[in-house]
């Protein structure tokens, strides 16, 4: 197999000589946009789509009308079952990628056939604690779910990494959009129907983890067959020191900052924007399809440039485009930045987790996933109570000023970050 070093445009024939290759195809050269993938790749993605609709139309749209109007509890009800579901994923996701890495394919059939029975369970059983227990129990089954994907799809020794972590980010905020919304449709049929449909989906996507190629299996390494503890796994990690000090409070910050946003922008789009609640679902939609359409493109591009350029670009713009929509007074210019805030976050995704990706010691990268996203659920939990104590001691706007200064930091911070070389190498 040819070797391909941190430099794209050179590689190692198989003689072990460095030739050059031709970098006149530019950045979006004449290769497909999209990354080549697998069997297995796309089965996966396919998984998380399917997983990730259920997710989203079952918390986000079905079970706030479902327990309200066909069961006549109250909204807080609901409430407490997304978050012993949310809350329940964020706390075992360490657990589950460690658990991912020594168990492969099994640990992901297991939680998926976990998430169908507390489906089932809350469909059948209708009280409120049944319910916010079944929710918990279904986070616990789709906690091994984004980190395995990942971990397959788009590992550490990739070269297109970025572009794959894209298509990855790609499919999971499809498959969230697409749940919250079509479900609608088939709740205006009945409610037990569109149970019928989110149960449907999730079996699909077990059904087709039975499909799945042997190879999504654990990694055979020693690091991951002996039977050494989670917690001397944990240490391990956590004795890099740039893995410690710099990457996890730079992905607490992005998260933390992002759902700062959360509590501040529907005030601000009403009250300083004169927007109705249908036209702030529509300015959502156009920043949510920039992030979209740019991130396969950004990936490209990440997996051809300094991704230290790609950050600071990312988190400057970012903060430009808030700053300017704190000051905005009108529709128009809202919309033009948050499309600019789009493609910023959608330069900013890839490059991230190119980066994150990096750090991960080989023959861990579920572990590694797991430790992230739990480090930025914890973020993202944070976050919108100090957007709340902000927008509420000062104002909204203040809270998208507060929210850019974070990022502004965060960019020239990377702009003087050493690189992008894996500690591990």
């Amino acid at each position: 197999m040819e070797t391909y070093f941190s430099d794209n445009n050179n590689k190692m024939d198989k003689k072990g000589i460095v030739s050059e290759q031709p970098s006149t195809t530019g950045i979006l050269s004449s290769r497909k946009m999209l990354p080549e993938l697998s069997t297995e790749d796309s089965a996966l993605l396919a998984v998380l789509f399917l997983a990730e609709f259920t997710r989203s139309s079952f918390f986000i749209s079905f079970l706030p009308l479902y327990t309200t109007e066909r069961l006549g509890w109250t909204m807080a009800t609901a409430g407490a079952a997304a978050s012993a579901h949310f809350f329940t994923e964020t706390l075992l996701k360490f657990f589950a990628g460690w658990q991912f890495d020594r168990m492969g394919k099994p640990l992901l059939q297991a939680g998926l056939f976990v998430g169908l029975l507390s489906l089932v369970a809350a469909r059948a059983y209708s009280h409120p604690v049944l319910l916010i227990i079944s929710s918990g129990l279904f986070g616990l089954g789709l906690s091994p779910l984004w980190i395995g994907v990942i971990t397959r799809v788009a590992p550490v020794n990739k070269e297109d990494r970025s572009s794959r972590v894209s298509l990855v980010f790609i499919v999971w905020l499809a498959g969230i959009g697409s749940g919250l919304s079509l479900i609608n449709f088939f709740i205006s049929i009945s409610y037990d129907f569109a149970y019928l449909i989110i149960i449907c989906f999730l079996m699909s996507a077990l059904f087709i983890t039975y499909l799945l190629p042997s190879s999504v299996s654990a990694q055979k390494t020693e690091n991951n067959t002996s039977p050494g503890s989670i917690i001397k796994t944990l240490r391990q990690m956590m004795s890099n020191r740039i893995f410690s000090r710099v990457l996890m409070p730079g992905m607490f910050l992005q998260t933390m900052s992002a759902s700062m946003l959360l509590p501040a922008l529907p005030v601000f789009s009403t009250q300083r924007l004169g927007m109705t609640p249908d036209g702030y679902g529509l300015l959502l939609l156009a920043g949510g399809a920039a992030t979209m359409v740019s991130l396969i493109p950004m990936g490209k591009l990440a997996d051809k440039i300094n991704i230290r350029i790609m950050l600071f670009t990312g988190f400057l713009t970012s903060s430009a485009s808030l700053a300017g929509l704190a000051l905005a007074r009108d529709i128009h210019t809202a919309l033009i930045l948050v499309l600019v805030l789009g493609v910023s976050y959608g330069a900013v995704l890839p490059a991230w987790n190119s980066l994150l990706a990096g750090s991960i010691p080989p023959g861990k990268q579920a572990t590694g996933w797991g430790l992230f996203s739990a480090v930025e659920g914890l973020g993202m939990s944070v976050g919108p109570v100090i957007g709340g104590f902000l927008a509420g001691g000062l104002s909204p706007a203040g809270t998208l000023l507060g929210t850019a200064c974070i990022l502004s930091i965060m960019a020239l911070f990377y702009l003087v970050y050493p690189g992008s070389k894996s500690p591990y190498d």
